[in-house]
């Protein structure tokens, strides 16, 4: 299980400016993808677009849907197409899982960001770093792994203010690339998914469940273990449809959270809540002093933790296109919230990346009417039209990837 909160007071993890580890690196990249990630293959679009940047010298900010684990080191693989090495934000909590780990992360352009506050120090590196044009940054702004390749979670408001802050500092255009990342399966998962269903199943002490098919037998298993949770928060097992339960279920437990660490009901998307939510938390925790009160402080976190798990889980995704990429993706939903470990691949896949047009910064005013920023509107709609581009258009065709939908799972969602 990975470790996300520390009682040791944060420490800004700066860039590492130099290029020879970068050097060295290369080779490993495809490797281990290929080994550790199951990327067997990979497809560039829209590199023109992001060359025409580099051509001009501007400070280039490329910000990507995140829903693998594999997903910086596939962007890795874009910057050796491009001949350009990549700065990297990173979550704090990975550079602490293992210290060899870490130290190469930062080695290859990766730097910290603390999830839980404002990063100053994080903010103005970047803003710097793009200011100087000296790397492009890749950023994922939907601030965690979201896991949903074909729909882009909400955009967290710290990604623009890197942008604003450097198009202040810079005598140079500073630009954004929204960037999809889009998977596709190159072999058939449905055996493997039935192993693991299994494997999940006698968590549960029940009998494989191999007579239904695949959408049916997921559903029947996320519904029993949303059931669980429900018994333990509600007292009652909810009769509404499981992407209404996940929402109920959500909102009851962080808002109970909310009355006893900050005295207030918050309103708004529930991961923003948990966001704000775990900084008083994290701060607890790093203060030490008296132990129940630590104790107190990791247990609010890990429920946290369960909050923002559950709220990537969506049937209603994987009803509105139930494609085998959808299916293996819900399981491999189902198995991080319960084991809280790396995903395994279950086949082999490949991955398109598109580059969309570049967005000049300094052409977008901060806020309209409503106090938005159109800037994160028009990123987060780039990386949208890119992704729906990419789904609409299918995996490339020499890559022979299975048919792209289950005609059993097909036809029960037409049942139902």
């Amino acid at each position: 299980m990975f470790q996300r909160y520390f009682t040791k007071p944060y420490r800004f993890i700066p860039p590492y400016r130099g290029r020879v580890w970068c050097h060295l690196c290369r080779g490993l990249v495809p490797a281990y993808l290929r080994r550790r990630m199951g990327v067997a293959r990979w497809q560039f679009q829209g590199l023109d677009a992001l060359r025409s940047s580099m051509d001009r010298r501007a400070g280039i900010l490329l910000a990507s849907n995140h829903c693998r684990w594999a997903d910086a080191a596939v962007l890795g693989l874009l910057g050796l197409q491009l001949k350009q090495y990549f700065y990297y934000v990173v979550s704090h909590h990975l550079f602490k899982q293992r210290r060899a780990m870490g130290w190469l992360m930062n080695r290859v352009g990766g730097y910290s960001i603390l999830r839980e506050g404002s990063d100053r120090e994080c903010l103005r590196t970047s803003a710097r770093l793009l200011a100087d044009a000296d790397r492009p940054v890749v950023v994922f702004p939907e601030g965690t792994w979201f896991r949903q390749n074909d729909r882009l979670g909400p955009i967290q408001d710290g990604f623009c203010l890197i942008l604003r802050h450097a198009a202040r500092q810079a005598n140079r255009p500073v630009v954004v690339h929204p960037v999809a990342l889009k998977y596709w399966l190159l072999e058939d998962p449905r055996p493997i998914l039935q192993s693991r269903l299994a494997a999940l199943e006698r968590r549960l002490s029940w009998q494989a469940q191999g007579h239904l098919d695949l959408i049916s037998r997921i559903e029947k298993l996320a519904c029993s273990l949303l059931a669980v949770k429900e018994m333990e928060y509600l007292d009652a097992v909810q009769t509404e449809p499981l992407d209404e339960r996940i929402r109920h279920l959500s909102d009851h437990v962080v808002t109970q959270l909310e009355k006893t660490c900050l005295g207030k009901v918050r309103v708004g998307w529930i991961l923003e809540r948990v966001r704000r939510l775990r900084q008083p938390l994290v701060r607890k925790l790093a203060d030490g002093g008296d132990i129940d009160r630590v104790r107190a402080a990791q247990e609010a976190l890990d429920v946290l933790l369960f909050c923002e798990n559950l709220s990537a889980h969506s049937m209603d995704y994987l009803h509105e296109r139930p494609s085998l990429e959808r299916l293996t993706e819900t399981v491999q939903r189902i198995e991080e919230t319960v084991t809280d470990e790396m995903e395994i691949p279950v086949v082999p896949i490949g991955v398109t990346v598109a580059v969309g047009p570049a967005l000049d910064v300094q052409s977008y005013p901060n806020l309209d009417r409503q106090g938005l920023d159109p800037l994160s509107a028009e990123v987060a709609k780039g990386i949208q039209a890119l992704l729906d581009g990419l789904l609409g258009d299918g995996p490339p065709v020499g890559w022979g990837c299975p048919s792209g939908r289950d005609q059993s799972t097909v036809e029960s969602c037409a049942a139902s």
